[in-house]
C-alpha cells in the first residue's frame, strides 16, 4: 500500500500547495485492482484498488483546494524491466495480443503519450479518471483464445 496509494496521497499533500493552478498529477495502476490476475499478488492488487479510490478523492480535494487535476493510467502488459520481475509478463503480453480488440503489442510510448495528454491543457476538464491504455483489453468479458470457444464440427 505504501508504494502505491499512501505515497500518492502523501505526494499530493506535499506538492499540491506548490503546484500551479490548472496543473495535474497522474499515477499508474493496473487492472488487477478490479479483476483477478493469477500470480499478481502480494497485496499489489489491493494497493492498486486503493490507489484508484484515492485518485477520485484526491481529484475532489486537490481540485477544490489547489485547482489541480488528478488521474490515473491503467496500462496493459508491457515488457518492461520491472514487469519481468513478476515472471510471466511474456505470457500476459501474448494473452493481451490474442484477446484485445486492437491486436498489437502495447508500447511504453503509447502510455507516455496518454500521460502527456493528461498533464496537458488538452485534458483540462478531466479529473478523477482511470484511463485504460491497453489496446481495449479491459472491455473484454470473454477471452477469445479460450478453449471453450473451440467449435466441434459434427459429421
Amino acid at each position: 500500500m505504501s508504494a502505491s496509494s499512501y505515497s500518492f496521497v502523501s505526494m499530493m499533500q506535499r506538492f499540491g500547495p506548490i503546484m500551479n493552478p490548472g496543473g495535474a498529477a497522474i499515477s499508474l495502476t493496473y487492472i488487477a485492482s478490479e479483476d483477478v490476475i493469477p500470480g499478481y499478488g502480494g497485496g499489489m492488487s489491493s494497493a492498486k484498488a486503493a490507489l484508484e479510490s484515492d485518485t477520485k478523492v484526491l481529484a475532489y480535494e486537490a481540485g477544490r483546494k489547489y485547482q489541480v487535476r488528478v488521474n490515473t493510467i491503467s496500462a496493459g502488459p508491457l515488457g518492461s524491466r520491472a514487469a519481468k520481475a513478476i515472471g510471466f509478463i511474456d505470457d500476459m503480453i501474448r494473452y493481451s495480443y490474442a484477446n484485445a480488440p486492437v491486436q498489437k503489442e502495447l508500447a511504453a510510448q503509447e502510455v507516455g503519450n496518454v500521460a502527456a495528454f493528461l498533464v496537458s491543457p488538452l485534458s483540462s476538464a478531466i479529473t478523477g479518471h482511470c484511463c485504460y491504455v491497453d489496446n481495449g483489453l479491459n472491455i473484454m468479458g470473454l477471452a477469445m483464445d479460450s478453449k471453450t470457444l473451440d467449435r466441434q464440427t459434427s459429421t
